[in-house]
């Protein structure tokens, strides 16, 4: 019998574990975290969601959340676990908030937003090299100031070095 209760206690533990687990994906910060947008970014730029259907979508971003949240943290969490996870908090009415959509182009808080090497280059081909942020515009002429005197010391020479010394 102490065996039978040794395995329940198990039981509840991995999925306090597993629990644990779901609750902290619900609540990972996968619209803040820079190594997740940059990923995402890229993955978008290679066309990972064109063609596809809303639901689809949802589902590749959810894959995309899973696999990285499993990779930094990690753990084993499955695409079943989630759904199982997400039904039994709908049927509580306990709605816990998770962004599946994409990450808008838009910078709404202000803040230029790193662009991947495959959007810098699509950019660059294009010759829209004014939407590159923090890209700075350089002027074909000359700077017509005047040059500015030199502050530094006269290095002395090797034989001056040494006659000191003496």
């Amino acid at each position: 019998m102490d065996g039978t209760n040794f395995s329940s206690d198990i039981n509840v533990a991995s999925l306090s574990g597993k629990e644990a687990a779901l609750r902290s994906f619900f609540t990972f910060p996968f619209s803040s975290d820079e190594v997740y947008q940059q990923g995402l970014a890229d993955l978008l730029a290679h066309g990972a969601l064109s063609g596809k259907t809303d639901a689809e979508r949802v589902e590749v971003i959810l894959r995309t959340q899973l696999f990285y949240f499993n990779r930094v943290t990690g753990q084993n969490l499955t695409v079943e676990d989630v759904r199982s996870h997400q039904n039994t908090v709908d049927s509580q009415n306990l709605t816990v908030p998770m962004d599946l959509s994409p990450p808008s182009s838009n910078a709404e808080d202000g803040e230029t937003r790193l662009l991947t090497f495959a959007e810098l280059t699509m950019l660059i081909e294009q010759g829209k090299t004014d939407d590159i942020p923090n890209n700075k515009v350089i002027p074909d002429t000359l700077n017509d100031a005047p040059p500015s005197a030199s502050i530094a010391l006269v290095r002395k020479k090797p034989w001056e070095v040494d006659s000191q010394s003496f």
